[in-house]
């Protein structure tokens, strides 16, 4: 048994199951995201915020479940008959019911206890926090009063400000990051980097910027000096005030991309206003990419980060690489390997590309030289997965890809009259031959076994095309070629 401390002072009861945790099958069952929570924020002007009094304890236990949430006290054993805190599968269960009770009301965003309630004019916003009122007394839902927010016109949701003028910081987490004292420590180092990470939504260039106060954390002996808290000074002041909210009212949307020798970056934007920047590294492998692979790769990442925002709307591609413009449009069995497996990840996308000069896109461009530190290695297993799903649905027989492919523009004859006979010809031996030439005999040409076992095995060592591959097929041991 645990007991917790509340924020207004009161005491929560838990438990400690860390061996029943080991045992439940977790239902996984999917927790809104913060970009789900903003997602349809545009042109809100009244917020509403409800916190469910002790949430999980709505959730009844059967009789054989609650028999394994038995804990021993000073006063006997007890038994939860509701979810008690501590269960790995309580906030999914309670998701997912909170989802169940207050399906199909608009206006409203859920995240496990705590109910946001929007609108763009004042009755709007009175009309759906009187149908979300409602549901709750017919399901016996009860609210905290002391944790309610009604009818204003900024709230904290997410640990962010949301208001009509888009998305701020947390001035709590501001003025805590403002008034940290200086870090005497690599644990209160990793602290104040922890705290930043959670504002990276809000510093353009963080990577770049906190450098060196990852290179403290590195070395044997912790010393801060002067560049340390330069350093921190800029890092404050580099954090932007707001962000704007996602229009989905906008036919197009803007993704302006870049990549460096060592990073890239992406920004998505409507209407002329960013909502989101991100830039993530390249690892060893990646930055032996040729800067077309790059520049597409860039296009990858930004269409998987930002899939919520692009899937299923028409998307502007904005990129300072001119050759992307003409590889694109290219069929795609005329690129080289690579370049199709991230052409075919894109290719679920309606994307327009544009070129645009470096110094017009100062944004993404910084952002792919002043990257984030991380490197997703899932992204490259993505792309691989996506594209093997592709070919696997599109398989076909050995006939009908020659069919499609070899033979597309043959006249296709009789073998006797693409081939005439041809008689026996004598020449000289010649020293300079590794085998003695093929024997003619009408319509069949006798080879020798050495010959024979050159040309089978070299199809497989050249990786020739698909012509050479079938010719190595069509050769029939032992030593006999039908024409």
């Amino acid at each position: 048994m645990v007991l917790v401390e509340k924020k207004d002072g009161g005491v929560r009861l838990c438990i400690d199951p860390v061996d029943l945790n080991k045992a439940i099958k977790r239902p996984h069952y999917p927790i809104p995201t913060f970009e789900d929570a903003i997602s349809d924020l545009s042109g809100a002007k009244y917020f509403s915020k409800l916190d469910a009094t002790s949430g999980y304890w709505s959730l009844v236990l059967s009789k054989s479940a609650s028999d394994l949430t038995t804990f021993n006290t000073i006063y006997g054993r007890y038994r939860w008959r509701r979810y008690p805190f501590g269960l790995i599968s309580a906030q999914d269960e309670f998701q997912r019911k909170m989802e169940e009770i207050f399906q199909g009301l608009k206006g409203l965003k859920i995240l496990v206890d705590d109910l946001l309630i929007y609108g763009a004019t004042r009755e709007e916003h009175n009309r759906r926090l009187a149908e979300v009122l409602e549901r709750a007394r017919q399901k016996g839902v009860k609210f905290n009063r002391s944790k309610c927010q009604i009818a204003v016109q900024s709230v904290c949701y997410f640990g962010h400000i949301i208001s009509n003028a888009g998305i701020k910081p947390n001035p709590e987490k501001l003025r805590a990051i403002n008034e940290i004292p200086t870090p005497k420590s690599k644990e209160e180092l990793q602290t104040l980097l922890g705290m930043l990470s959670f504002l990276s939504r809000y510093i353009p260039s963080l990577a770049t910027q906190n450098q060196p106060l990852r290179d403290l954390i590195k070395v044997n002996e912790f010393e801060w000096k002067e560049l340390h808290t330069i350093c921190l000074n800029q890092l404050k002041e580099s954090i932007v005030t707001s962000l704007a909210f996602f229009d989905s009212s906008s036919p197009t949307l803007e993704l302006e991309v870049d990549a460096s020798k060592h990073g890239l970056g992406a920004q998505i934007s409507v209407n002329g206003k960013i909502f989101a920047y991100t830039s993530r590294s390249l690892s060893k492998s990646e930055q032996n990419y040729s800067q077309l692979e790059k520049e597409l790769f860039a296009i990858v990442y930004g269409c998987r980060h930002y899939h919520h925002y692009l899937y299923g709307r028409k998307v502007q591609v904005i990129t300072d690489h001119r050759p992307l413009e003409s590889i694109l449009i290219k069929p795609l069995h005329t690129a080289p390997p690579r370049i199709q497996r991230l052409m075919m990840y894109i290719q679920p996308y309606d994307l327009t590309f544009k070129y645009r000069a470096g110094m017009e896109i100062p944004v993404a461009d910084a952002l792919s030289r002043l990257h984030l530190p991380d490197i997703d290695e899932e992204l490259h297993k993505e792309i691989e997965i996506f594209v093997y799903s592709v070919r696997l649905s599109h398989r076909n027989s050995d006939e009908a890809i020659h069919s499609k492919q070899d033979y597309q523009n043959v006249e296709f004859t009789q073998p006797s009259k693409l081939v005439p006979k041809v008689s026996p010809v004598e020449r000289p031996a010649s020293p300079s031959l590794a085998a003695p030439p093929p024997e003619h005999n009408g319509n069949i040409v006798n080879v020798p076994t050495s010959a024979v076992t050159q040309q089978q095995t070299k199809p497989v060592r050249d990786r020739g095309g698909v012509t050479q591959t079938r010719s190595g097929r069509t050769i029939i041991k032992p030593t006999r070629l039908n024409l």
